[in-house]
């Protein structure tokens, strides 16, 4: 539009252990407070929050976790950590 704009990428971090697939979006490091989401015995994601700021997550056996995640991130949204904490809570809908 005319205008210059920085292109500033968010951090995302993967890697793949045995049977073990991590996925990290975003830096957590000054986080208050942190929802954990568990979807089964090897799956769950961990959404670190300052005061009500979504800052990153941390996945674990859930790809769709770490997608939604990494896009609220880029977006700036940040969801209500009671509906993160409900595994029955539909991620997607927080991209609509």
């Amino acid at each position: 539009m005319g205008q210059p704009h920085e292109y500033q990428a968010e951090p995302w971090f993967w890697s793949d252990q045995f049977d073990c697939k991590l996925q990290i979006a975003g830096l957590g490091g000054d986080y208050d407070s942190a929802v954990t989401r568990q979807l089964s015995d090897t799956s769950l994601s961990v959404w670190y929050y300052r005061k009500e700021e979504l800052l990153a997550v941390d996945a674990i056996n859930h790809p769709g976790s770490y997608m939604v995640a990494k896009r609220l991130i880029a977006q700036g949204k940040s969801p209500d950590p009671a509906k993160i904490g409900d595994a029955g809570f539909e991620l997607k809908s927080l991209l609509a």
